[in-house]
């Protein structure tokens, strides 16, 4: 009783209740519960009568046995629990809180559950969504008895129809947090299933679940958030892959945001699932895949490389990633405008480029030079030139060791960069030119000709052009070839004064 009256007074609008109104509802309790459930769910009562019928309900469920009413109390709220009013909502959820105290979780639960799974199957959106906030409510401290199995199945065939559904997800993430902050013992049992079902609302990225995540993985017996992520995605992972999930993928598509949720969560607990995430990522990025979908993959793909504690790891997997992945994004495709992705393989391939041996280098050559060639000669995207002529620029410089055939294939490229609109982009290819000329040649023609070609723009209108070609002559090794070329050059030149000062210090 006296539990009962600290309840009242926590909850009633009323100052007190009478001994003589508890005696009347008491000995009047199933005629009375009747009358007020009708009062609240008659269309054509007005707000207030209906806000009192919710009060007086509110405290009949602090004093009568409501036991054998509950299905009609829950029938009820259900329909009238909305977040469009908040009075209804007040009362709505001090019921709730009522109930959860009075009474033994065990005998309740199952009908929020029964009700929820019948409004499931009947695709009732709005009244599902008030059962699982009914249901949240309803969790009000710490239980032993609390149907973790039940709900968590409840929880796991919700997020399989509603996966999309923003407003019934919401309702989810509110009920785990009740679930993963109340339950006891059994959570660590099915931490990968409300891990799971985090992943889907963290892929809408509009609630932050960093704080339930913690509170999960704690509970759960793990050290940090990464640590769970780390753990808990590899079936996860294995089932997308073996269900091949990803060849239905769009950009925006919920499986595809739970896999941006996954890697980007698992920090360096990643490299522990390198080959998964380069099988899946290898199909998303193939030339008949969506642009947005090939775009946001390699953005993914970014953030991947980039995490310094995996360094190691990364190394291990670049030339790997760069021919699986990167490669194939490069390539041109007529009537799809992939300038964007391709300049992104680019400059992820630029970074990866660093960690590759002359070996690795030199076995990827000849599968990446056409790709290259394209992207170095695209008339519509300087940045696309500039990012690819960098990248040209790291690998023959990195490798010393390019046989006859690729530097025949790829050096009319490099020439023609020097004459792109683009200064800046003039300037950049000087520097790979400089790097080829100091390959080793079993014929001296073909250096001959580069010497020659270069030479004349030693007489650029420019003279941060003039400059960088100047430096790029001087890395030959071959002087004499430069000095011949020159010598044979400066009787055409408008600006001699460099290609003067270029064959003194070559004599």
């Amino acid at each position: 009783m006296e539990k009962n009256q600290s309840l009242i007074n926590k909850v009633s609008p009323f100052a007190q209740i009478t001994e003589g109104q508890k005696y009347i509802i008491t000995k009047n309790l199933p005629q009375l519960i009747q009358i007020v459930l009708k009062d609240a769910a008659e269309f054509q009562s007005t707000q207030i009568q209906k806000l009192k019928a919710l009060q007086q309900l509110k405290m009949i469920c602090c004093i009568g046995d409501i036991g054998e009413y509950l299905t009609q109390i829950f029938k009820l709220l259900a329909k009238i629990y909305t977040i469009d009013d908040k009075y209804y909502l007040n009362e709505c959820r001090q019921i709730c809180y009522l109930i959860g105290l009075k009474i033994q979780i065990d005998y309740y639960l199952p009908t929020l559950i029964n009700q929820s799974r019948f409004e499931l199957q009947a695709q009732q959106s709005k009244t599902l969504c008030n059962l699982i906030n009914l249901i949240s409510e309803t969790i009000v401290h710490e239980n032993d008895n609390l149907d973790l199995q039940s709900l968590v199945y409840l929880i796991g065939d919700i997020e399989n129809v509603y996966s999309d559904c923003w407003e019934v997800m919401e309702c989810i993430y509110h009920l785990e947090d009740r679930i993963i902050g109340q339950s006891q013992q059994e959570l660590p049992i099915y931490v990968r299933q409300l891990f799971q079902v985090l992943l889907t609302i963290r892929s809408f990225n509009k609630k932050d679940c960093e704080c339930l995540l913690q509170q999960l993985s704690t509970k759960c017996g793990y050290t940090s958030v990464t640590d769970l992520h780390a753990n808990e995605i590899s079936l996860i992972l294995e089932q997308i892959a073996n269900q091949e999930q990803f060849k239905t993928w769009k950009y925006n598509t919920r499986e595809f945001l739970k896999f941006k949720a996954i890697v980007i969560g698992c920090g360096d607990g990643i490299s522990k699932y390198m080959q998964q995430i380069i099988q899946i990522m290898k199909y998303s990025l193939g030339g008949d895949q969506e642009v947005e979908l090939r775009l946001e993959v390699l953005l993914l793909l970014d953030k991947v490389v980039q995490i310094q504690s995996i360094k190691d790891t990364i190394k291990m997997y670049s030339a790997v990633m760069i021919s699986q992945l990167l490669i194939q994004s490069m390539v041109w495709k007529a009537n799809k405008p992939t300038v964007k992705v391709r300049k992104a393989a680019v400059i992820i391939t630029l970074y990866l480029s660093e960690m590759l041996s002359q070996e690795e280098i030199l076995e990827l050559f000849p599968s990446l030079t056409a790709p290259l060639k394209s992207c170095m000669t695209d008339d519509w995207a300087p940045d696309l030139r500039f990012a690819s002529s960098k990248l040209a620029t790291s690998l023959i410089q990195k490798c010393q060791i390019l046989n006859y055939e690729i530097i025949r294939d790829f050096y009319p490229s490099l020439l023609e960069r020097l004459d792109d609109s683009q200064n800046q982009i003039r300037i950049e290819i000087t520097f790979a030119i400089g790097a080829l000329m100091q390959q080793k040649y079993d014929s001296s023609t073909i250096l001959e000709y580069i010497v020659k070609a270069t030479l004349i723009h030693l007489d650029d209108s420019s003279e941060e052009v003039q400059r960088a070609i100047f430096e790029c002559l001087l890395k030959c090794p071959e002087k004499r070839v430069v000095l011949k070329e020159a010598e044979q050059a400066i009787k055409n030149f408008k600006y001699p004064r460099l290609c003067q000062e270029l064959i003194k210090l070559v004599s």
